[in-house]
């Protein structure tokens, strides 16, 4: 082999190797930016299965899928929202205590570490239209799960 195709190889690898090393973060955005989409994608069903109901009593995942045209990436095949959310996990969806809202709740089985960003990230999305999860009451976390009020 030449000097040139020696460098060539070279570069090629060092690239490789940081698009390999880049990999869990590209993929975790990614997972991000789709988690935020299927909120919205929620947010305007539930608010379209509401209709003329006086309030959002009786709302749940399986009659929002059942109703309206709400992906089936998110639904999943039993239109219940298990194990369909970004992250691995379950969507769900239930009147608050204030039946003139709704919350949203998503799991995280795999991603436990990272519901403080996801929190973070949702929280202006909110009711409270909070700037961080910290202090706001329209989002709150579990050890696995973030419930978001709408």
């Amino acid at each position: 082999m030449t000097v040139d195709g020696l460098l060539i190889t070279g570069f090629i690898i060092i690239a490789l190797i940081y698009i390999i090393s880049k990999g869990p973060t590209l993929a975790y955005k990614w997972n991000k930016i789709q988690f935020t989409t299927d909120v919205s994608d929620i947010i305007n069903a539930t608010r379209d299965w509401k209709k003329a109901r006086p309030n959002f009593d009786g709302v749940s995942l399986k009659k929002i899928c059942d109703i309206t045209d709400l992906s089936d990436s998110i639904c999943g095949r039993s239109g219940d929202g298990k194990s369909t959310n970004s992250f691995g996990g379950d969507w769900s969806v239930s009147v608050n205590s204030s039946k003139g809202l709704f919350d949203i709740k998503a799991t995280l089985p795999n991603d436990t570490d990272r519901i403080a960003d996801i929190a973070d990230t949702m929280a202006p999305s909110t009711r409270g239209g909070c700037i961080e999860a910290d202090g706001c009451s329209t989002i709150s976390t579990s050890t696995s799960s973030v419930t978001m009020t709408f």
